[in-house]
């Protein structure tokens, strides 16, 4: 039996199911960021069967559009997690603590889905700032009201970092300011993106981070540097900075943790970055488990392991400080390889895209600005550990690949 046959308006609908279902997992998926909390097993079954959906409706697609999809990258870094598990010293735990890895990597497929369809794409990038936007007014709430909007927490129970409980992971919103940048083509998309930038600067004013300071800098120059003059681009850059260093010179909090970056540079990450050097070391080619370097940590600190004459801070430390060494400490140099062809696929991708011009230029601007806050923080923070981090990881390289593909649906019209 043929279901699209006969009816244009359904065979209508049913070339838009699997788009619009992929950008309804995707807007789910972003929600989680937001509310900063292992989201309740309902939810996370709820979003498990719409991603179900969403491959189904992909694969069986009418207009066989599946073909377009790229895969390998999911199965290169499960592979290499997989490999890592199994060979840890308690694949039990560290299987748990990486279980939300498989659900959120489908979003890798249905950003490459959503861009079948031009309202679907554009339903993501709105849903992408809406989430930014979120994030910084539940902290500015906490900073207004004394509790954050959505979990309630109070300022010092959270150090000023809203529901987000770390004032560092509030960098997501530096890592997805990038995208108000194509919200409306043009003059009046930079314009727009310029208002949004200012909009999202209380993640890092109100909160004293210097990974979202560090990371709201680049988000605000990339976009706009790329699709203007080089001597606009230098000016605009000054100011920025200018403002940037006024701004710090101007708050109690941002003075002082620019004082302790200046005098302590990494401080104690300096001996939590070097025993994840350590268990790499001791365990090169597979590492040590994903999400394992916790528990490591744990027993390394109570038997007082040092690195340079300084022993280990005595406190929970379930994350690296530093996403290259966990990868390496975690994963092994297997892990390392599958992050390394995914970023190299990912790259050219992206050079594909900006050469081709138009809206898919300034989508993969978007991107690639994105993915430069991702890797700079992650030299000294961010983790695979934090579900915010996984969801946004593998949002950014579906985005790439529905982009880079030749069909995409937002490269501009040919004009004769």
């Amino acid at each position: 039996m043929n279901l699209v046959s006969g009816s244009p308006l359904t065979a209508r609908w049913h070339d838009q199911l699997a788009p619009t279902c992929a950008a309804l997992f995707i807007i789910g998926s972003l929600a989680t960021i937001p509310y900063a909390a292992p989201p309740a097993t309902w939810y996370m079954v709820l979003l498990a069967i719409v991603a179900a959906f969403v491959v189904f409706c992909g694969r069986f697609d009418r207009m066989k559009r599946w073909e377009s999809v790229v895969i390998w990258p999911i199965w290169v870094l499960l592979g290499a997690w997989g490999i890592s598990i199994a060979t840890s010293g308690a694949p039990e735990i560290s299987m748990l603590r990486s279980a939300s890895m498989l659900l959120f990597s489908i979003l890798f497929i249905a950003a490459q889905i959503a861009g079948w369809n031009e309202r679907a794409l554009r339903t993501v990038i709105i849903g992408i700032v809406g989430t930014m936007l979120v994030c910084v007014l539940d902290l500015a709430w906490q900073k207004w009201t004394g509790r954050s909007l959505i979990q309630g927490l109070d300022a010092a129970s959270s150090a000023n970092a809203g529901s987000q409980g770390n004032r560092n992971d509030l960098a997501v919103v530096s890592v997805l300011l990038p995208f108000s940048s194509v919200l409306i083509r043009g003059g009046n998309g930079l314009f727009l993106y310029l208002i949004l930038a200012a909009a999202s600067s209380p993640a890092w004013i109100l909160s004293a981070s210097r990974q979202t300071g560090l990371g709201w800098v680049i988000a605000v120059i990339g976009p706009f540097a790329a699709r203007t003059s080089r001597r606009i681009a230098f000016a605009f850059s000054g100011i920025l900075l200018a403002i940037f260093l006024v701004v710090v010179a101007s708050s109690a909090s941002l003075q002082q943790r620019a004082i302790q970056t200046w005098r302590g540079g990494l401080a104690e990450r300096q001996e939590i970055i070097a025993f994840g050097a350590h268990l790499f070391w001791q365990h090169p080619l597979t590492g040590v488990g994903t999400g394992m370097y916790g528990a490591h940590y744990r027993d390394a600190a109570i038997k007082n392991w040092s690195w340079n004459g300084r022993a280990l801070p005595k406190v929970g430390m379930p994350w690296v400080h530093s996403l290259p060494i966990e990868v390496l400490c975690e994963t092994g140099l297997v892990g390392a390889a599958a992050i390394l062809a995914i970023l190299s696929g990912t790259i050219r991708r992206l050079r594909s895209s900006i050469c081709i011009g138009g809206t898919e230029r300034e989508l993969a601007i978007a991107i690639s600005t994105a993915l430069v806050v991702v890797l700079l923080i992650g030299l000294i923070d961010f983790s695979f550990v934090k579900d915010w981090f996984r969801c946004t990881w593998w949002l950014i390289l579906g985005l790439a690949f529905a982009n880079g593909h030749k069909s995409s649906l937002l490269r501009s019209p040919k004009t004769d």
